[in-house]
């Protein structure tokens, strides 16, 4: 039994900033709803596609694996009677998430006041890019704009060379999990009182917060902190080193003196690291262009994951640096059960992941891959809201269902 059975979420939205969140919730029980439309799907429904004639807007694999365990329904709200439907689903739900920009909701007459009046106790989340207000609201953007905007992109590099920004979109990775929080928040709340929330959530704000630390310097003592590539203020060395093998790496971080001591022990004492300077901090710090371009020429000759253990059991901080298919085959996370295989009707079979959370009275399930587009419309149009058959195909006739 899932912590959330019996919550039933409406999510309007597209890209993974909106599903990623309500996954968390839909992992744990709750029906989530979506509303698509074929008239202008989801941009991930056409991301990375399998190419199948037949259906192109059902092969995406990044969809499919960010909207496991949700139901799919195809309404056209460009149509007076699609929005109408819609709201009636709105009746029907606990929570409405969507993460449109704020003129799309009300172009549509289904901002957080009108649909309150609907439905007193509804709870609502906006997670756009910039928040409901500010002079920037309106502007519909993506999470490779949230990463410079943010500041992520000025602390990711070299800094001799230009900003990188972290891979992907940092936003669509963050604000997931303040949208879920507050979800369950906000569920929380009503239970306890009755009382509906509107939670307007910023995806850049949300991004600002988790970079608190160089905020707050800079605001202390007027610091701006920059790219260091791969260095540490409070560490040296502290970086990625290659191993044998092509494009193998293996992290390394010494973060104290008696860690450099028990690093140097395992090296075999080597004539290069007598030298006074590098038994403090500051002396390496002076120093670290040559600690790092002996230790570059000592790691080579190393299995990244044999010399991580050995590392790591003379209390050294290490780990190899995994690619894709070292995940697949990790045995921590195999243990733990993160990966589960389901099987897609146009896919085939694939590999899903669990979220790291682990709940001791109920357990995070995934019992069915992404959606296909409109895939639930009989179920949701027929059960949920009372709808004929003869009206089912009067709306797929004048294209409000499509």
């Amino acid at each position: 039994m899932g912590a959330f059975d019996g919550i039933k979420v409406l999510e309007l939205g597209a890209g993974a900033a909106g599903p990623v969140a309500t996954r968390y919730l839909a992992d744990q029980g709750a029906t989530v709803l979506r509303v698509e439309s074929t008239k202008r799907p989801d941009f991930l429904r056409t991301l990375t596609q399998t190419k199948n004639s037949d259906a192109e807007l059902d092969s995406a694999p990044m969809f499919v694996l960010l909207n496991a365990n949700k139901l799919s329904v195809s309404i056209n709200m460009s149509t007076v009677e699609g929005i109408e439907l819609v709201k009636r689903l709105v009746l029907w739900a606990d929570v409405v998430s969507e993460n449109f920009s704020p003129k799309a909701m009300a172009k549509w007459g289904l901002d957080y006041p009108r649909l309150r009046e609907l439905k007193p106790d509804l709870i609502m989340v906006s997670s756009c890019l910039f928040g409901q207000t500010g002079p920037q609201r309106m502007y519909p953007g993506f999470g490779g704009q949230g990463s410079a905007l943010s500041g992520f992109n000025h602390l990711t590099g070299w800094p001799d060379r230009e900003a990188v920004g972290p891979y992907a979109t940092i936003t669509d990775s963050l604000s997931p999990k303040y949208v879920a929080l507050s979800l369950i928040a906000a569920l929380f709340h009503r239970d306890r009182t009755g009382e509906g929330q509107y939670i307007d959530l910023s995806q850049i704000e949300a991004a600002v917060y988790s970079l608190s630390e160089m905020v707050a310097r800079q605001s202390a003592r007027g610091e701006s902190v920059t790219r260091m590539g791969n260095r540490s203020e409070f560490a040296v060395p502290h970086g990625i080193y290659p191993c044998r093998g092509v494009d193998r790496w293996i992290a390394i971080a010494v973060h104290t003196d008696a860690d450099w001591k028990a690093l140097v022990r395992f090296m075999g004492n080597p004539d290069w690291v007598l030298n006074v300077e590098f038994e403090t901090l500051a002396g390496r710090r002076r120093n670290e262009d040559m600690i790092e371009e002996r230790l570059r020429v000592w790691t080579t000759d190393y299995d990244a994951h044999e010399l991580m253990q050995r590392l790591q059991d003379s209390g050294i901080e290490a780990g190899a640096v995994q690619n894709f298919q070292d995940l697949n085959g990790d045995p921590q996370l195999e243990h733990r059960e993160h990966f589960q295989s389901l099987d897609h009707v146009h896919l085939g079979t694939l590999r899903f992941e669990h979220s790291a959370i682990r709940h001791r009275s109920s357990s995070a399930e995934l019992r069915r891959p992404g959606p296909c587009l409109g895939e639930h419309n009989e179920m949701v149009l027929g059960e949920i809201l009372g709808l004929s058959q003869t009206e089912i195909q009067r709306m797929i006739a004048t294209e409000v269902i499509a």
